[in-house]
């Protein structure tokens, strides 16, 4: 798929192709197909199987897990994942615990769209998946440009436990890394199994800094990493995991494990973010590198550019990071 938009409803239909899976939500019925049109169509062609429902999170989340318990194949879309706030009961203290408590999986795939820098506001803009990191049986997977986010979405489903999907919003704006005319000054390797680490680097250049990132911020990343190294001359390594819960430590630790310097980028808010589990689980592997991290501020996100930059990193923050590190 050349776009983000366009894996992601591609995993959708192969997804709905299933007579088990189903997908509810806000307005995602025709005609408006979602709020970022993804499933413009789907109903005309999957008749029956795109679910409206009421503007209750918590009432058709419920709905959802009721469906997996019976052994159907739900997706759930919030339409902002700002209010996946609503759904932590459910997922939580019933659907993560009928996992292990009922021995029993659940194939329920919760679809998450994070992210600001669009002026949404203070209750649209966040990135909350760290709410749902590190806790027994949830997954929390985030696609970038990186990783074909439909694939990533059909293997969520048969994980087998309630999967947190955050996507972000920018991304569906976006074209797939490859597609991009820069791509061909990086060499791209991917770690692991279904959900890797993906690793970016320059040819035959050596990196002191190595980035690890995820999600929205991916696309932002790679290109202040071809500018740095076009301007500079400073190579920068990146890893970009998909599988924040769990995450693969070990994997991690063995990609990073020579590196000097490694910075942590998301856009959630810092500090007890994403990075610092990063660095709290390579440190107590034993690695003496030098650690910082980047992310939101401790700043409502707000709804003027000007607000915003206040609350979300910003591009020109990590460059003067990075070259004065």
């Amino acid at each position: 798929m050349e776009t983000y938009k366009e894996s992601i409803i591609s995993g959708l239909e192969r997804l709905l192709a299933d007579p088990k899976c189903f997908l509810l939500g806000e307005d995602i019925a025709d005609p408006y197909g979602g709020a970022y049109t993804l499933t413009k169509g789907m109903s005309a062609k999957f008749p029956g199987k795109i679910i409206n429902t009421p503007m209750s999170e918590q009432g058709f989340t419920g709905l959802g897990v009721g469906m997996a318990l019976a052994g159907y194949k739900p997706m759930i879309e919030i339409m902002f994942g700002d209010f996946s706030t609503l759904i932590m009961d459910q997922i939580l203290n019933h659907a993560s615990k009928f996992v292990e408590g009922f021995e029993k999986k659940l194939h329920l795939v919760v679809r998450d769209p994070m992210g600001g820098y669009r002026g949404y506001g203070a209750t649209h803009s966040q990135s909350l998946e760290k709410l749902y990191v590190g806790l027994p049986n949830i997954a929390v997977i985030s696609p970038s440009v990186l990783h074909e986010p439909g694939d990533l979405l059909v293997k969520a489903m048969g994980l087998g436990v309630p999967v947190i999907f955050a996507e972000n919003k920018l991304d569906y704006t976006r074209k797939m890394f490859k597609a991009e005319k820069i791509a061909d000054a990086f060499d791209m390797q991917y770690h692991g199994g279904d959900f890797p680490i993906a690793e970016v680097t320059f040819p035959d250049e050596d990196a002191e800094i190595t980035i690890v990132s995820y999600g929205g911020l991916i696309s932002p990343l790679l290109q202040l990493m071809y500018d740095i190294y076009m301007e500079e001359e400073v190579a920068v390594r990146l890893l970009d995991v998909s599988s924040l819960s769990p995450m693969d430590f070990e994997l991690l630790q063995s990609l990073l494990k020579d590196c000097k310097k490694v910075l942590t980028v998301e856009e959630g808010h810092i500090p007890f973010g994403i990075g610092d589990t990063v660095i709290s689980q390579m440190v107590q592997r034993g690695m003496t590198a030098k650690f910082k991290t980047i992310g939101a501020k401790q700043h409502i996100i707000g709804t003027s550019k000007e607000a915003e930059a206040l609350a979300l990193p910003q591009m020109d923050e990590i460059k003067d990071v990075i070259l004065s590190w």
